[in-house]
């Protein structure tokens, strides 16, 4: 069963996370995450990460930082950086871990639960 975690559409900065599971199982597989931020200041470079959080854990690096990328269209503009591939790829975890982005220099997170 392919999911997709997706907790505040249009929301800046934002997360996305494809997992899969099969029907029964309590292990969750993440196929890839997605962090967006919009309206990026110019001329600056942003940075984020995922950290995951197993229930009654405490936070984890998932994937290091990345550089994001700069995207736009004609209404808007915002950087997106991306860890993973479509597919039943990528880390397994137990149901309900939690998986956040972060971008560097904040140390706020948003996350998304693998239901």
């Amino acid at each position: 069963m392919d999911k997709r975690a997706n907790p505040c559409v249009g929301c800046s900065p934002g997360i996305v996370v494809e997992y899969w599971y099969k029907k029964g199982s309590s292990s969750r597989g993440v196929g890839f995450v997605v962090a967006t931020k919009e309206h990026p200041a110019s001329g600056r470079a942003y940075y984020a990460r995922w950290l995951y959080k197993k229930p009654g854990g405490s936070w984890h690096v998932g994937k290091s930082w990345r550089k994001a990328e700069k995207r736009s269209n004609d209404s808007k503009s915002w950087v997106q950086a991306y860890w993973g591939s479509q597919g039943h790829t990528g880390p397994k975890y137990v149901k309900n871990t939690q998986i956040a982005i972060q971008f560097k220099g904040s140390s706020k997170k948003y996350a998304a639960t693998l239901k």
